[in-house]
């Protein structure tokens, strides 16, 4: 990869990373739905200004409402809230390993509903590999679960779900939104995810919690950091490095965030992961790379 690549690469690992950070943050004050709802919110109406300015508009058609909702409901809605409520019990840095299971889930998914990404054998080696990893980053073992452990389980689960949802929602993209631009299905998308999550918002938890605004350098962190940054400006971030680097290296992202998570964790809330969280990560790594075919290449050329 270019330099250029690798810049744009660390700039989306950190801004995920810190996505971790930022919603431990507003959890302080705010139940994972209005967190969610806020996020999208704010990463909605930066990129509808956006688009605004670009002078392009958005399909009006029942064919692109139907299927950015449904994109909306599956990538954003869902796995928002599932990963903000495993935060109420695990750590950011915890929280980002767990979440690198998304590659995982997306080649068993994609395997079986896309015909053109068949699971290759280093595919599937990759994913017990890092699966594994996964698995022990949580800590699952065959005893039963004490007290003290079910919360952690149960958030634990809740981003697992998350990257099922996440699999689930890449499919969707490829099968429904291929034919629009990339900003054009983000767009449609954060619009139709905050719609969902304001209204879920308002009937599951009723009115918002104002106690964030007495804490304005919070509000600030909540609103620039998990909606501009983490949302707003992530995903043309996104879309630009997979064009400029390549699926395989934007991959790349998803070893990099929990090293920004965690090093955010330890710094700014004195939070450390474990050594098994450590190892399960490492083992999460070499599941990527195996799967990505980067290792089968490195010791290919070495003989």
């Amino acid at each position: 990869m270019s330099l250029r690549s690798w810049f744009l690469l660390l700039s989306l690992a950190l801004i995920w990373g810190a996505s971790f950070y930022f919603i431990e943050i507003g959890l302080v004050h705010l139940d994972p739905f209005w967190l969610v709802s806020i996020r999208l919110l704010f990463g909605a109406l930066p990129l509808g200004l956006w688009l605004l300015i670009q002078q392009k508009a958005l399909p009006m058609t029942f064919r692109f409402w139907s299927s950015v909702m449904i994109m909306g409901i599956i990538n954003n809605f869902l796995p928002f809230n599932f990963i903000a409520f495993g935060q109420l019990f695990v750590t950011g840095g915890m929280a980002s390993i767990i979440n690198a299971n998304t590659a995982f889930m997306g080649v068993i998914v994609s395997g079986i509903f896309l015909s053109t990404e068949p699971a290759t054998w280093n595919r599937l080696v990759g994913v017990i590999i890092g699966v594994a990893g996964v698995a022990i980053a949580i800590g699952v073992t065959p005893t039963l679960l004490t007290a003290d452990t079910s919360n952690l389980f149960v958030g634990s689960l809740a981003i697992v779900l998350a990257t099922v949802a996440y699999a689930f929602a890449g499919v969707w993209g490829k099968l429904k939104l291929s034919e629009y631009s990339s900003t054009q299905s983000a767009v449609g998308m954060l619009i139709c995810s905050s719609a969902v999550a304001v209204l879920c918002s308002f009937l599951i938890s009723g009115p918002p919690s104002l106690a964030i605004i007495s804490y304005p350098l919070d509000l600030i962190q909540v609103v620039i950091g998990l909606g501009v940054l983490g949302t707003a400006l992530a995903y043309p971030l996104y879309f630009r490095i997979l064009e400029v680097a390549g699926s395989s290296n934007l991959m790349l992202v998803t070893i990099i965030v929990p090293v920004f998570a965690i090093i955010l964790d330890a710094l700014m809330l004195n939070q450390f992961v474990s050594r098994a969280d450590l190892f399960g990560f490492t083992l999460v790594a070499v599941g990527l790379l195996v799967m990505d075919g980067r290792l089968n290449n490195y010791f290919f050329k070495r003989n």
